[in-house]
């Protein structure tokens, strides 16, 4: 089982579908991503990573708008026990473009970009040393539906792991029921090795139902997660917060 990568049988780096927002040129925000394994997988992984049953992991995010289609962003992992145990498990830099979406945020239309991350991801998701990872968007706002997908390709920086990258994708449904707030689905797969997809049995897929909040730039997702095999974890949960914070600096 080894052979399918750092991935095959762990929760991703972060369950959250990247859409089209951004920070506005010289604003700064931060944003908090959590989860809780409410129960383990019935088949358990042999690849040396940390279990997530009774695990509650946070990220925290720290973002600065750079222009007006990119950003920089600073993210932490850290976890607390069972045993009220806290450590801090790594952390990794990203730079985020979104070159193409509509001129404002909930207007309709298609957005597409891209997000490269490198840094030292928590060890349940890989026994290595620094990790790298680039992700692609591509979404489209209709009325009241919005879809996204989030195709990613990982790779070892330094360490022991497999060399193969491995390629997972993320996908979002949402229907805009109010002007505050949305309900939706969310689905993580992991696909395997990029020369070697599948099979996608013995990797890890979680089905999410979702609901967003948003107001004023404050934005509230949370979510209960079914595993879709005996590889992934029964039952998580998740919840995301997020806010702005700093005045917009004006640039020339």
């Amino acid at each position: 089982m080894a052979a399918y990568g750092r991935q095959a049988l762990a929760l991703p780096d972060e369950l959250e579908v990247h859409l089209d927002d951004l920070n506005k040129p010289g604003q700064f925000g931060a944003e908090v991503i959590t989860n809780y394994a409410l129960s383990r997988p019935r088949r358990r992984s042999d690849e040396g990573l940390q279990p997530t049953f009774h695990l509650l992991q946070a990220s925290p995010d720290f973002s600065w708008g750079l222009s007006q289609n990119v950003q920089f962003d600073l993210q932490l992992f850290s976890s607390l026990n069972r045993a009220g145990q806290g450590t801090l498990d790594g952390g990794r830099v990203e730079l985020l473009a979104i070159p193409i979406r509509p001129d404002d945020e909930d207007d309709d239309g298609l957005f597409a970009g891209s997000l490269v991350e490198a840094g030292r991801l928590p060890r349940t998701i890989s026994t290595n040393n620094l990790d790298g990872e680039v992700k692609f968007l591509l979404g489209y706002r209709s009325g009241k539906w919005t879809v996204a997908t989030n195709p990613e390709i990982g790779f070892k920086l330094s360490g022991d792991g497999s060399s193969a990258p491995d390629l997972s994708t993320k996908i979002k449904l949402a229907y805009k029921a109010a002007a505050s707030y949305s309900l939706g689905l969310e689905y993580y797969g992991d696909l395997g090795q990029l020369r070697h997809i599948g099979p996608l049995s013995q990797q890890s897929q979680q089905l999410f139902a979702v609901v967003d909040f948003k107001h004023k730039g404050w934005t509230f997702n949370v979510g209960a997660g079914r595993g879709l095999n005996a590889f992934s974890e029964p039952w998580v949960i998740k919840a995301i917060f997020g806010f702005p914070f700093g005045e917009q600096v004006e640039r020339p």
